[in-house]
């Protein structure tokens, strides 16, 4: 190592934490994906709530529900794996130290992001990936470096 060439160990480890958070959160929805038809006891809490809320929700049936549902669950899917590959993509760009400002910046927006877009599912991912920018950040520019 060359002096004042910054490692980002720990960003990187923020960075897998958050990629395991993700990767467990998008296992866990496609897990209950496949549930959602077969499973008995979630159609009769659909049905519950359906007839407590009347016609509140405009007509609105049983399937209808469980598909806008399904839907959703797919979506908080296809966010998951999306935040794991640029996770995976940011981790290998500063273990290269190639656009570390950049990086940085980066992590944090997709930490927020991918918090949000996940419905709250995503919060400790996030969490790593805003850890990870900030460290990231403030160790490049306390490090000085004038290339981004």
């Amino acid at each position: 190592m060359r002096t004042g060439e910054v490692k980002y160990n720990i960003s990187i480890i923020f960075i897998i934490i958050a990629i395991l958070s993700f990767g467990l959160l998008a296992m866990n929805s496609y897990s209950m994906l496949g549930d959602l038809d077969s499973d008995e006891g979630f159609r009769e809490e659909v049905e519950d709530r359906l007839q407590s809320t009347g016609d509140e929700l405009g007509g609105v049936t049983q399937e209808e529900q469980i598909e806008i549902f399904s839907n959703s669950v797919i979506f908080v899917i296809i966010v998951a794996i999306v935040s794991i590959l640029l996770g995976i993509a940011a981790a290998v760009f500063l273990g290269k130290r190639i656009r570390v400002k950049l990086i940085g910046i980066l992590l944090i927006i997709l930490g927020v992001l991918s918090t949000i877009l996940t419905l709250g599912l995503g919060v400790i991912g996030g969490i790593g990936y805003l850890i990870a920018g900030v460290i990231t950040v403030v160790k490049h520019r306390k490090a000085g470096n004038g290339i981004m």
